[in-house]
């Protein structure tokens, strides 16, 4: 029998995409890393969001192709640092 790609484990497309519903407003929420978000308009919001759940997809092996820069590039000139990394690791690992 087959094991399980991490996608399907992680519930595929919908299930990927639930994470993502839940962690976005979570994270344009949080006191230190609202910031990120805060001169976003509802558009590029929306972009991002697909963006980051292609990347997710495909990263766990999934079909979806990632279209977007790579992450060194996205986050040029962002100024994160290791405790913003660290907070959204925190969401990240958060149940829902």
């Amino acid at each position: 029998m087959k094991a399980k790609s991490l996608y399907e484990r992680l519930g595929g497309y919908d299930g990927i995409t639930a994470f993502v519903d839940d962690l976005l407003p979570r994270l344009q929420r949080d006191s230190q890393l609202g910031r990120f978000w805060q001169n976003r308009g509802d558009d590029g919001i929306a972009r991002e969001k697909q963006l980051l759940i292609d990347f997710l997809c495909s990263s766990a092996g999934g079909p979806m192709y990632y279209s977007g820069r790579d992450m060194k590039t996205s986050h040029k000139g962002m100024k994160i640092t290791e405790s913003d990394w660290s907070v959204f690791l925190e969401h990240a690992a958060a149940p829902p």
